[in-house]
């Protein structure tokens, strides 16, 4: 018969004995901060040239996955939702940052936890008795599985102060402002708008001063910067870059401060994105196919039949009535007649293919252009225009993103490639 005092010195000598093993239940992290860099290409960490220590630090001490595929569209809030999810945008119901709304301007984005569908690593870790914080991100306005949640959320309302207008939905009441009056000073507009290249540190102090007083199991954090320089500027101008250096300052502050809180062997720091970037210098625009053919009115809000709806670098079709296959072949006679010239720019993808890779299955075809092209929703002029800047969202993974994991739980190691709905079972295993 063992006794208690028998079996407690058996434990002991055992770790004595296999230290690797207690080292291994050391190394389990207690707390996860996963990290989106919008935009993040796996050049941002490789290239030498590209001012980012602190991720490249990170790499040459920890996981490092070369290649992470998005969904379709490799969209922002379709792909965070993936990220937290595990899951395909049909299962997760976040199909675009936009839902379509029929011939109507955008006006609101996916804002809403509850429009997900499917079990959040919020929700795993909450019901597992873990506490969660969040800065920003995608969907998660009114999550009630976010303790802490200062989410990405904005009013529509021209001129409203916006500030004030995110302040009242964080959670719980007050957040925003303690976290201004001991982490930011005082945020405007001015100093916080989302193409401010202060906003990422900024953000990186508030995360600092949520782990270092809530200590939470979770945290999830948008950083958003060089999404807005790449769009505008590509992906070598200097102004991405400096983003780029912003981005990385943020994760060193948050770094730092775990190191000087004694919390980085407990912690494990995930950076990663929601996807990649390409440069273009054309854009096809379907819409203007649809106007000449008398299938889509010029303006917002008269009568239609078929409307493209772009994301990213890709445009889905919409029928105003889904079973619509005369005008749905009128618009695949419209864009089978189109010269070689234009036809090259760019694929048809059917409902079939869409099925497979999750999208929203009222989508009766989609336009996925070469690298290099965009989409734009624009209803007049030529059906190729010129553009500048950079674009994301195709299918073929052109635009792919990284994955950079540092801390508790993981050792050096390199890996070519992982799916982007693998990243929520990875967290959840390390933790659990």
């Amino acid at each position: 018969m063992w006794h208690l005092s028998s079996i407690k010195h058996l434990c002991v000598q055992l770790a004595l004995a296999l230290p690797g093993l207690a080292m291994a239940q050391q190394a389990k992290p207690a707390h996860v901060i996963l990290i989106t860099i919008d935009g993040m290409r796996g050049e941002m960490i490789t290239n030498p040239t590209i001012a980012s220590e602190n991720l490249k630090q990170m790499r040459a001490g920890g996981l490092f996955v070369d290649s992470i595929k998005g969904v379709t569209p490799a969209a922002t809030y379709p792909s965070h939702t993936t990220i937290i999810t595990g899951a395909l945008p049909l299962r997760h119901n976040i199909f675009y940052n936009a839902p379509f709304m029929g011939n109507q301007p955008r006006t609101i984005s996916y804002w809403y936890a509850d429009s997900i569908k499917a079990e959040t690593l919020w929700q795993a870790v909450t019901e597992k008795g873990g506490t969660v914080a969040s800065l920003f991100w995608p969907v998660s306005t009114g999550s009630r599985h976010i303790k802490y949640n200062v989410p990405e959320y904005w009013s529509i309302k021209p001129n409203a102060d916006q500030m004030a207008f995110l302040r009242a939905n964080c959670s719980p009441a007050g957040l925003l402002d303690t976290l201004e009056l001991h982490a930011t000073g005082r945020l405007d507009m001015e100093n916080f708008t989302a193409g401010s290249i202060n906003r990422d540190v900024k953000e990186a102090y508030m995360a600092n001063y949520i782990m270092n007083h809530y200590k939470p199991t979770l945290m999830t954090i948008h950083l958003i910067t060089t999404d807005y320089a790449q769009h505008q500027t590509g992906t070598q101008s200097a102004r991405t870059r400096r983003t780029i250096e912003s981005a990385d300052a943020a994760v060193g502050v948050i770094l730092d401060n775990l190191r000087d809180h004694a919390m980085l062997d407990s912690t494990l720091v995930i950076v990663t994105g929601d996807h990649g970037f390409v440069d273009v210098d054309r854009q096809v625009a379907p819409n203007t196919l649809l106007v000449k053919a008398g299938l889509l009115g010029k303006q917002y809000g008269t009568d239609w039949k078929a409307c493209f709806h772009g994301a990213g670098a890709m445009s889905f079709l919409y029928l105003k009535r889904q079973n619509d296959t005369k005008t749905l072949r009128r618009v695949e006679k419209l864009l089978a007649l189109l010269p070689d010239s234009v036809k090259s720019l760019f694929r048809v993808i059917n409902r079939e293919e869409l099925a497979m890779l999750g999208c929203d299955p009222k989508v009766a075809l989609a336009i996925e252009p070469i690298p290099g092209v965009d989409i734009t929703n624009k209803r007049d002029g030529e059906v190729i225009q010129p553009c500048t800047g950079g674009t994301h969202g195709y299918s073929c993974g052109a635009d792919h993103t990284a994955l950079v994991a540092f801390g508790a739980g993981v050792k050096h190691e390199e890996k070519a490639a992982m799916k982007q709905t693998d990243i929520k079972r990875f967290i959840l295993d390390l933790l659990y």
